[in-house]
């Protein structure tokens, strides 16, 4: 027989296991805290960050529109520039030479016309116009003949006046050789080394010697040509002018009109110099000041900072999600800017195995420096009205995608149809439905059925 001491010891080590059981169950069956998120609907937008570099999408290159001296050059590479301001000035005073040319050349071409029209036949009208031709040739021949005569004396005058001083700093220097070792021996060795560089380089003598190679130039084809009129004069005969041959002559005048009207306003622009024709930054200067330039030498290049692009070069994953108008954002020098993708290259570069993308900013500002880095981000995909849930509650498995639902305080697994997602949230196309509680915990692995507790 068992006594009542041994039962109530049995019955003290069953309650004591109960006890320890029930202890352990409790502390399995413990609620785990989690992170929960109401399904809703909303927008997805997908984003590209890449860096690329800041570029202007215009550039001005100035070129010299007349053969001419640049008198002064008012920027340096890498200036900051204004629309309107002056760049590049001219000499004026030989523009106003040239434009007297030009309105004289113009006069004669048109009085040539006249001539030829007012004639009655073609032998007239041609001994008329050599006539006429020739005696603005002899005042022509005339005139350079004069000025070149006064340049050739000019230049010995130059010369003799350096010689003479050279002589005379000669003549000094025999007076102090008896003292060689003196200051005024020595100042007078550097003035005669300074009169003897003068006479080969001296910048008065080089440009008289200049002007006077220009105009026996002129003088040569003054003379050509009246050697070609007195043989036309010579060897006129009598004959009609016929329609064809006037308007011919109508053409060429309408033609001389036209070329003298464009040099002539060429001449003029050119004494207003060359300026900025947007603001920008002076990206190369190809002169110097007191260069003569021919027409058509490119004299500098201003990169516009009106219309700015970031240059990026985009893989082949993400070029995919790409198109022109997508909205952008800019940062540069830590300042935000907005854009929108305009240029999609066609062709990856030849050194690269991206593709070329343009960004044009939408309202660039002075505080933009060309060529330095530009981190984008690119908006590349948006849907609106998606069901959505954060990306960090989907988990996966070898079956696929899935959640945990909270359903009467327990964690309800469920799989999922997923579609766009970006570094935060996830759109679910199906699995789950609106207003349903997705939840997940960061630091432990929920299980299906387990307590939580909702945070």
């Amino acid at each position: 027989m068992i006594s009542k001491k041994s039962v109530m010891g049995i019955l003290g080590v069953a309650t004591a296991a109960v006890v320890g059981i029930g202890g352990l169950t409790m502390y399995s069956n413990a609620a785990m805290a989690v992170t929960s998120y109401i399904v809703d609907r909303g927008e997805i937008v997908q984003t590209l960050e890449i860096n690329g570099n800041v570029e202007a999408e215009d550039a001005q290159a100035c070129y010299a529109a007349i053969d001419g001296r640049i008198a002064k050059i008012y920027v340096k590479e890498g200036d900051a520039v204004k629309k309107g301001d002056l760049l590049v000035s001219f000499d004026t005073e030989k523009i106003d030479d040239m434009i007297t040319l030009a309105n004289y050349s113009a006069a004669v071409d048109l009085e040539s016309y006249n001539s030829a029209m007012q004639a009655d036949s073609r032998v007239a009208g041609l001994n008329a116009e050599a006539k006429r031709n020739l005696k603005v040739l002899d005042t022509q021949i005339s005139d350079y003949q004069a000025a070149i005569a006064q340049l050739e004396s000019d230049i010995a005058y130059k010369k003799a006046e350096l010689v003479d001083h050279g002589a005379a700093l000669q003549i000094s220097l025999i007076e102090w050789s008896d003292k060689p070792d003196s200051e005024e021996y020595e100042e007078l060795q550097k003035q005669i080394a300074t009169n003897t560089a003068e006479l080969q380089s001296n910048y008065e003598l080089i440009e008289m010697q200049k002007e006077l190679n220009d105009l026996s130039l002129h003088l040569a084809a003054c003379q050509e040509y009246k050697a070609e009129m007195t043989s036309q004069k010579a060897s006129t005969v009598t004959a009609t002018m016929t329609q064809a041959d006037k308007d011919k002559l109508e053409a060429v005048k309408a033609a001389n009109e036209f070329e003298s009207g464009m040099k002539i306003a060429e001449l003029e622009a050119a004494k207003e110099g060359i300026r900025a024709e947007y603001d920008g930054v002076v990206s190369a200067v190809n002169v110097t000041e007191d260069a003569y330039v021919a027409k058509g030498t490119q004299l500098m290049t201003i990169d516009s900072t009106e219309t700015v692009l970031v240059r990026l070069n985009v893989n082949k994953y993400d070029i995919v999600n790409m198109h022109s108008e997508q909205p952008a954002s800019i940062a540069i020098k830590g300042k935000e800017y907005s854009g929108k993708v305009e240029r999609i290259s066609h062709m990856t570069g030849k050194n690269e195995i991206g593709v070329d993308v343009d960004i044009k900013l939408d309202d660039p500002d002075e505080d933009i420096i060309l060529g330095l880095e530009a981190k984008a981000k690119i908006n590349t995909a948006q849907a609106d009205n998606v069901m959505r849930i954060p990306l960090d509650a989907l988990v996966s498995d070898e079956t696929g995608d899935y959640v945990f639902v909270s359903k009467d305080k327990k964690a309800v697994k469920k799989y999922v149809e997923t579609g766009m997602r970006n570094d935060d949230m996830i759109e679910v196309i199906s699995g789950i439905s609106e207003g349903d509680c997705v939840i997940w915990n960061d630091t432990q692995e929920l299980t299906d059925g387990a307590n939580v507790k909702v945070d």
